[in-house]
């Protein structure tokens, strides 16, 4: 997570605070859930998912909270093999959709995401409360 957020221009995660939270979203899974990737030996690929409730959904809904890929395995199948045992995974814990943002400049990944079947429904807006 930490290459995901430094490539988009923030600060790396404190290891522990990271491991911790992690953990949890293993440990308690009505939280959401996590899908590791790999083209060898080493995890090159994670989406981590997060659940929400709303009427708009009629109950669960998925929203991809991370979605990263090594840069040198970008475009080989392993982000897209990643994301679809994401979506099979939001699938069967009967979510209703999966919504996700993405950055500023995400034209490719836009891309990415359109050829598993997201569709564009807006910006997506935060409000800082800490």
């Amino acid at each position: 997570m930490n290459a995901l957020l430094v490539e988009l221009g923030g600060a790396p995660l404190d290891p522990a605070r990271a491991a911790e939270t992690y953990a949890r979203l293993c440990a308690e899974p009505d939280l959401g859930f996590a899908v590791l990737g790999a083209a060898g030996p080493r995890s090159d690929s994670v989406c981590t998912v997060s659940f929400a409730h709303a009427l708009r959904a009629n109950g669960r809904y998925a929203i991809v909270q991370e979605m990263y890929v090594t840069p040198e395995l970008r475009s080989t199948g392993v982000g897209r093999e990643t994301l679809a045992l994401a979506l099979a995974t939001a699938r069967e814990r009967r979510c209703a959709f999966v919504e996700l943002g993405t950055p500023f400049q995400g034209e490719r990944q836009i891309a990415f995401y359109a050829r598993s079947g997201f569709v564009n429904i807006g910006a997506r807006l935060r409000c800082p409360l800490t």
